[in-house]
């Protein structure tokens, strides 16, 4: 009876110690969510706060709408640039700052500080050495001989741009994640591995990219979801241009609800790249589970 009553105090301090956490994820996380998909089933005045019935009349017009299918062609092209070099690179890097050495400390601080730097400040420095008269790059080009580049202001050089910058300012983080999965790794493989004469990429290849199949697959789902929320760079330093070459479906989201008070319609838009995101989770975690089994 009395490790019953324990247990009943041991439960009820923790149920009032998350209560705080569990009102406010549930308040400014999931009930957006739901005011996201009830408000894209309404005809909504931003003025007013008036909401209409009208059903599945957006998703209708969503299908039929060609700024919505380029933003979303957009968002992918910026996925397959970005996500898969980023990934490559935090890999590299996390397996180089894994092994001991002099200045590893230093190295892993200066690769880990773009991600607690001010995404908007960046983006305006990053600007400012994209500049075609007077930034550092065109400069650097000078010097070894090519000429200027438009960088931001080409149809064609923007988006990659983008995607610099980012990977820039996120592959730390992700090098972070990897590098939690090479340490949880136990030792014994490589020592078992290296008494049979196997050499470093025999190691890499059938020891540690086979065992961080998990660590892999969370660092691609959050690459992903990251990849198709950017906005800030985009918003700085492009606004969705030149020609909308760098507008993707968050910005056009934007765009609905901030710029042509279509609060309505950007919900609609919102829970299309929601589910959108959710597939893509949903596939990508069952591929990996498929591949580890």
């Amino acid at each position: 009876m009395n490790t019953s009553n324990q247990k009943f105090q041991l439960y009820r301090a923790v149920l009032l110690l998350g209560l705080p956490s569990l009102i406010g994820f549930i308040l400014f996380h999931y009930w957006p969510i739901l005011e996201t998909f009830r408000i894209s089933l309404n005809r909504y005045n931003s003025f007013t706060g008036d909401m209409t019935w009208v059903g599945l009349k957006h998703y209708a017009t969503a299908a039929e709408d060609p700024l919505l299918r380029l933003t979303l062609f957009t968002s992918l092209k910026y996925f397959f640039l970005k996500v898969p070099v980023q990934m490559a690179l935090a890999f590299a890097l996390a397996l180089f700052v894994s092994r001991p050495g002099k200045g590893i400390g230093v190295v892993r601080t200066l690769i880990l500080l773009p991600t607690i730097t001010s995404f908007v400040v960046a983006s305006v420095l990053w600007g400012m050495m994209y500049h075609p008269n007077i930034g550092l790059f065109n400069s650097v080009l000078e010097v070894i001989g090519i000429g200027p580049q438009p960088f931001l202001r080409s149809a064609d050089q923007a988006l990659p741009a983008v995607v610099v910058i980012t990977i820039w300012k996120e592959v730390g983080l992700s090098m972070l994640f990897f590098m939690a999965g090479l340490l949880a790794i136990p030792p014994e493989y490589y020592d078992a591995a290296n008494v049979d004469g196997a050499n470093s990429w025999q190691l890499t290849r059938h020891i540690t990219i086979p065992l961080l199949r998990n660590t892999t697959a969370f660092v691609l789902v959050t690459s992903t979801i990251h990849a198709f929320k950017v906005f800030v760079p985009i918003k700085v330093l492009t606004d969705g241009g030149p020609s909308n070459a760098t507008r993707v479906i968050l910005l056009y989201i934007f765009q609905l609800a901030f710029k042509f008070t279509r609060m309505d319609y950007a919900s609609t838009v919102s829970a299309i790249l929601a589910v959108i995101l959710l597939i893509i989770s949903i596939i990508q975690m069952r591929v990996s589970r498929e591949q580890t089994t």
